[in-house]
């Protein structure tokens, strides 16, 4: 097989493939060490800083090795970004590179459930006599126009815009269509997820995401497993092995019995009153469930108007009856699978059952559960929901549920990535906080894994400077460290010719200071994330060019602008963990009863990853040029401050706002080059 090193010379396959290709040391040395894992099997954990061109170096291998051995190589991912990088530049540069070694590749993603359109789903619902409001009549017939030449029904690939509420009566419902496989029904005539699922069967390369890498157990077999934008595995675990009981619950499920019952009686089958049984606890689920979250939510220090997130850790079993509707829900949909004449109503009504029933542990476990190695708490948030279409069923307005999650999935881990034997790639831009990779690969449950850090090429020092204010202004004064925040961003946004970056650790802190700022910002455009979908505002954000976009999150890692459209990157607050959360307060008592200190083992490395990560923002390719803005004092006034400075790339260090301007008054390289990831 041709080895890495020929694959990536100047005279080999990829350097023919694209113009101007220059060989990086870095990216060789992962691809080589991938190319070895995949033919000598075990688990290799790779930080390829930015511009390594982690993709490529295990994409080629990887690709490689599957296509000439008819094998597949598995990729799962955090974001949806770095899947259409994947699906719309890697590897189709690595099935062009292939096909100069004769071979063809084949490649396919693969998405949640909820992803897909359900035909049968969409024909049902055309057939119901009530249908949806709000144009939903119009959206159904275009929806099966389109669906009857599709040849995939992933929700990104519609003809149009469905809004959520009808989206969830259209999407495919996996539990269904498991139970037609376990009772051997027949499948669907034209299943649009059968299309991309087939597609993923024969595919050398399957993209996943990490929840559905997670939930599967019926994911095409692998050969071989990579794991990028890993940093984020462990949380993804923990969501995923963790238990959640929120109002949607009871309300979809209400929403689907009581359709469901409705349909039967149009169909005409004899009824002993179980169907309209049905209908009314349908209807009483859908707001004793609620009633009775919001009521645990008050006991436990939430009030009646949440103007801002809060919640409460449970640490003693919570003493208190469940919904009286569940049990009897539960009961008359076997009652109602009994009377349908419909074999899919009659399935549907099964499936409906087990949920109710599922419903009814999980919530008696986050009720009875005590456990050091688990957060359980309820939590609290600003919300409304909107009113349910099916009759009967009553408006509810909350913002209450009932959460746990493990604080430790490192043996859940194992044995997902271990258990399978198979050749396993951890990869990230950032895995470690400055002292090597031995806590990660524990987090992950691969600690004799093989290690490999490679630092970015990028010349930080010419390419990025930073500047620490140090104004005195302390995070924990809410109000007056806001008002400093903005009185600071009104002073550079000026100075800084390109786009901006403005961070957040917390979503009060960044509404206190837009609120400040708003009215401040003139000649540019300034967005606020949650004004629309984050993709479409990093679309709009890099077409203005100069735009500034205050975010939280979802900004601080996976997001990609190259050029001068993100010139500077403004750090509001060192990323600490939320200490009064109820995660936070459990993982605390956890960590102390290790005799272990919370704030040095776990509270600070994450901290300063994820200020790597806000860092990271920045510098794309070798061309760009910028400034990371730190409004956080602590960070040289604290002890703690110096793992956040050691964690950072080496750069010019500036010592005011007008060393800022003079930065940016040499010029910042404009033009986007092909980014590097």
């Amino acid at each position: 097989m041709t080895s890495a090193e020929e694959l990536f010379s100047p005279e080999g396959p990829l350097g023919r493939e694209q113009d101007g290709y220059e060989s990086r040391p870095a990216q060789v040395r992962m691809a080589a060490a991938v190319q070895e894992t995949l033919e000598r099997g075990g688990a290799l954990v790779v930080e390829a800083g930015t511009g390594v061109g982690k993709s490529l170096a295990y994409l080629l291998p990887g690709a490689l090795w599957a296509a000439s051995g008819d094998r597949r190589l598995q990729v799962s991912t955090h974001t949806r970004a770095l899947q259409e990088q994947l699906l719309e530049r890697e590897l189709p540069t690595a099935a062009r590179v292939l096909r100069r070694l004769g071979l063809s590749l084949r490649y396919a993603l693969l998405m949640g459930a909820d992803n897909y359109l359900c035909v049968r789903r969409l024909e049902r619902l055309r057939a119901e006599p009530e249908l949806p409001l709000d144009g939903g009549g119009l959206i159904l017939e275009e929806l099966s126009v389109w669906a009857k030449r599709a040849d995939t029904g992933l929700r990104s690939h519609l003809p149009c815009l469905v809004p959520q509420p009808l989206w969830r009566r259209l999407c495919r419902d996996p539990e269904v269509c498991f139970e037609k496989g376990r009772q051997g029904a027949a499948q669907c005539g034209r299943c649009l997820y059968r299309c991309d699922r087939e597609r993923a069967e024969k595919a050398h390369v399957l993209v996943v995401n990490h929840a559905l890498f997670l939930s599967s157990p019926r994911l095409p077999p692998a050969d071989a497993l990579v794991v990028d934008e890993a940093h984020t595995l462990p949380e993804a675990a923990a969501s995923h092995l963790g238990t959640a009981v929120g109002p949607g619950r009871f309300l979809r499920l209400a929403e689907a019995a009581a359709a469901l019952a409705r349909r039967a009686a149009q169909e005409g089958v004899a009824d002993d009153g179980s169907l309209a049984e049905a209908e009314r606890f349908a209807a009483l689920c859908a707001d004793e469930g609620p009633r009775f979250l919001r009521e645990l939510a008050l006991r436990h220090g939430s009030s009646e108007r949440v103007a801002e997130p809060g919640g409460r850790l449970l640490e003693e079993p919570v003493e208190s009856p469940e919904p009286e509707s569940l049990p009897g829900l539960e009961r008359c949909l076997a009652e109602v699978k009994r009377l349908c004449a419909d074999p899919e109503d009659e399935l549907e009504a099964q499936v409906l059952r087990l949920r109710a029933a599922s419903l009814r542990r999980d919530l008696r476990s986050l009720l009875e559960e005590r456990s050091l190695e688990t957060a359980r708490w309820v939590e609290w948030y600003p919300f409304q929901a909107s009113r349910p279409r099916g009759r009967g069923l009553p408006p509810a307005s909350f913002g209450v549920g009932l959460r746990s999650q493990p604080l430790d999935v490192s043996e859940a881990l194992a044995e997902k990535l271990l258990g399978p034997g198979i050749p396993v790639v951890m990869t990230s831009a950032t895995l470690s906080w400055g002292r090597g990779l031995r806590e990660f690969k524990a987090q992950a449950g691969l600690p004799g894994a093989r290690e490999l850090v490679l630092d970015s090429p990028f010349d930080f020092r010419e390419q990025a400077a930073l500047l620490i204010v140090d104004d005195g202004a302390e995070p924990s004064d809410e109000a007056r460290y806001a008002a400093a925040v903005a009185r600071r961003c009104r002073e550079l946004i000026p100075r800084v010719p390109g786009g901006v970056f403005i961070l957040f650790s917390s979503w009060k802190m960044l509404r206190r200071v837009h609120g400040l700022i708003r009215r401040r910002v003139r000649g540019r455009p300034l967005w606020v994330q949650g004004a629309s979908g984050n993709e479409a505002l990093l679309e709009d954000f890099i077409s203005a060019g100069n735009a500034v976009l205050l975010g939280v999150d979802t900004f601080w890692q996976g997001v990609d602008v190259p050029g001068a459209a993100l010139s500077c990157v403004v750090l509001t607050k060192l990323p600490f963990p939320n200490f009064a959360s109820p995660v936070e307060a459990a993982r605390r008592r956890w960590h102390e009863s290790f005799g272990r200190s919370y704030f040095e083992s776990w509270s600070l490395p994450r901290a300063v990853m994820k200020l790597r990560q806000g860092f990271g923002r920045l510098i794309r390719t070798a061309s760009d040029r910028g400034a990371v803005v730190i409004l956080d004092s602590r960070i040289l006034r604290k002890r703690y401050g110096e793992a956040f400075l050691e964690a950072l790339p080496p750069c010019r260090r500036l010592a005011d706002m007008e060393e800022l301007s003079a930065f940016f008054a040499r010029g910042v390289v404009s033009p986007r080059q092909k980014k590097m990831r």
